[in-house]
């Protein structure tokens, strides 16, 4: 039986963590380059927690990451459902391949039943 989906999910989520652990500086969580990373040229400014500003942002921060985590599900919701359909249209084509192949053997047989002069004539029609 294929593995389930969650599972692939978690052993690719696996397999790209371990990537980026090998990967160059930059392209890792926290790396020297990139937007945030250590060592990128600028200090942090020290943000009073209590200012209406530091809210506002938080606040907007907070909702762009409801609505990406929100996007992600609908992605894996979307992801699951193809991953249904194609198994279905799947095994609907290798039920008709099956059958398809029956009915080769069996038009194969009738054909080998018929006699040697019958399929002389007929090959003499075709020209």
């Amino acid at each position: 039986a294929p593995p389930r989906i969650p599972e692939t999910l978690g052993n690719l989520s696996k397999l790209i963590q371990q990537g980026l652990a090998g990967a160059h500086p930059d392209l890792r969580p926290g790396g020297a380059g990139g937007a945030g990373g250590a060592g990128a040229g600028k200090a942090k400014k020290s943000v009073d927690k209590n200012s209406n500003e530091y809210r506002v942002r938080r606040e907007r921060n907070n909702i762009a990451v409801r609505k990406s985590r929100d996007k992600a599900k609908q992605r894996n919701v979307e992801t699951q459902q193809k991953v249904l359909e194609l198994t279905s249209d799947n095994d609907r084509l290798r039920k008709r391949v099956e059958q398809l192949s029956r009915e080769l053997d069996t038009l194969r047989g009738i054909f080998r039943q018929l006699p040697e002069s019958s399929l002389v004539k007929a090959m003499g029609n075709c020209a």
